[in-house]
């Protein structure tokens, strides 16, 4: 198989459970890319982020952040392709939440993220079941004040990337996410943490997915998509694992994620990402 993009996901499979990337995955990592192959992060996070764990594993050629709205090179910061949600999908999930107990939008831009109350409750009841936030990292979050989202949105309407939908109560989340993929107008990947217990939407307009994006990419590379080996664990990385040439799912991943890949590594507190590509693509 000819593989010329190597796209990784990052939490879950990147990353340690401790936000960080290993020895082993970082000389992975340059092993491919000394081969030739380009190395791309392919996250639902951001830029900011994305250039943090690059630095992290030795340095990376690509970046799809946000679940694929946008396309950044790593080499050269000129080169960005983006899709934002727009001003009038971001009101929408604005008034969806309000019909929500506690429900508020996380909005994602290139380089920040606007949170409201609902987020700092989810830190709240992640610390609750033993999962500490790494605030180093998070020095790009900013509250936005109650009742400021119109304000917030109308400056911001040519960045916002994606949104999360946050609420403590796991069955309002469940109903939002009915409620936003009957709208008709919006990606969405559903995550749950600690079994079941929190939960949250990630959305994005309709199109935008990891997939997608990387499509995007290879063409400018020259390539398509059954030059790309593609590895992940969750909801959001499915477009990506489907279609790309070379699917593997991480063995953290839920039955379905593993299920839809074309092959399935360690889960990612045994470097199952290094283990992938030390098997398929060195």
């Amino acid at each position: 198989m000819d593989i010329r993009i190597l796209a990784l996901d990052l939490d879950g499979t990147l990353l340690t459970n401790h936000n960080s990337v290993s020895e082993a995955c970082r000389n992975a990592v340059q092993l491919a890319r000394k081969k030739g192959v380009q190395a791309v992060i392919c996250t639902g996070r951001n830029a900011a982020d994305s250039c943090m764990f690059a630095e992290q594993a030795g340095g990376m050629d690509w970046a799809i952040t946000a679940n694929g709205a946008e396309i950044r090179s790593l080499q050269d910061p000129s080169i960005t392709i983006a899709e934002p949600l727009g001003e009038h999908l971001c009101q929408t999930l604005v008034s969806l939440c309000s019909g929500f107990e506690g429900a508020d939008p996380c909005f994602y831009t290139a380089d920040a993220v606007y949170y409201g109350a609902s987020f700092e409750q989810f830190i709240r009841d992640c610390a609750a079941h033993g999962h500490q936030f790494n605030f180093s990292e998070r020095n790009h979050y900013h509250r936005i004040p109650d009742c400021s989202w119109d304000a917030f949105i109308r400056a911001h309407r040519e960045s916002i990337l994606k949104a999360i939908l946050h609420a403590s109560d796991p069955s309002a989340v469940d109903r939002m996410h009915e409620a936003v993929a009957a709208d008709g107008r919006f990606e969405t990947a559903p995550s749950e943490m600690f079994g079941g217990a929190l939960k949250n939407i990630e959305v994005n307009r309709r199109g935008v997915t990891k997939g997608r994006a990387l499509a995007t990419l290879a063409a400018r590379l020259g390539c398509s998509m059954p030059n790309v080996m593609a590895v992940g664990d969750s909801d959001n990385d499915l477009s990506m694992i489907r279609m790309a040439g070379l699917g593997v799912a991480m063995g953290n991943a839920p039955a379905h994620i593993r299920a839809a890949a074309d092959a399935v590594t360690d889960d990612n507190r045994a470097d199952g990402a290094a283990r992938a590509i030390e098997r398929w693509l060195l």
